[in-house]
């Protein structure tokens, strides 16, 4: 049996009007993230590695809820330790940076274990491309996505070709929920769709 795959994002919380969000206290990330630059951090995006990591602080409410999947401000994933440990447990190649999470009055939070998640997977070349409706356009999307089991190893999480959205395997989103771990959305990739057929709509099943 053919394994199966979510499209999986960040879900977003709230607090009454107010989105729950860690947000990057220092350094400031214009002094250490170099876009263009052949070294270092230059995107939190990036396939190569980051290497090192500055000593990130995160202002948090600690009254809010703590997602194991935790949404920041400037485009890392944050990760809780159960999750890094979880995604450790399921082989996935990835590096990992702590971060340090404090309130407005920057008194750290010490129950709060979080890491800076960075994917070392890459992205597979795994889109059945003429039954996908792809053009060879990145503007000009997708209808739908649909996947060539037979072209890609089919691992835990990895990033698709063309669409380079983010892939979970299907026993990957069970574990994660049967461990009651949150901060996650996910979407059939047949119902994902970009370009000109418009945005994928908002995740029905989240975590």
């Amino acid at each position: 049996m053919l394994p199966v795959y979510w499209v999986y994002q960040t879900r977003s919380f709230s607090v009454g009007r107010r989105i729950v969000q860690a947000r990057l206290l220092s350094p400031p990330i214009e002094q250490w993230l170099h876009p263009g630059s052949p070294g270092g951090i230059r995107s939190p995006l990036q396939d190569e590695p980051y290497e090192v990591v500055p000593d990130l602080v995160y202002r948090v409410n600690p009254k809010d809820p703590a997602p194991d999947n935790y949404a920041e401000s400037v485009g890392f994933q944050l990760y809780s330790r159960r999750l890094i440990e979880l995604l450790t447990s399921f082989g996935v190649r990835f590096e990992a940076f702590p971060v340090t999470m404090v309130d407005r009055k920057k008194t750290v939070q010490r129950h709060l274990e979080y890491f800076v998640f960075h994917q070392l997977e890459g992205v597979l070349d795994a889109m059945a491309e003429e039954r996908s409706g792809w053009m060879g356009d990145y503007d000009l999307g997708v209808p739908r996505l649909v996947l060539d089991h037979s072209r890609f190893e089919h691992r835990p999480i990895f990033v698709c070709n063309h669409v380079f959205v983010p892939l979970m395997r299907d026993d990957l989103r069970q574990a994660i929920q049967s461990e009651g771990m949150t901060g996650f959305a996910f979407l059939e990739p047949g119902r994902y769709r970009s370009g000109v057929y418009g945005f994928p709509p908002d995740p029905e099943d989240g975590l």
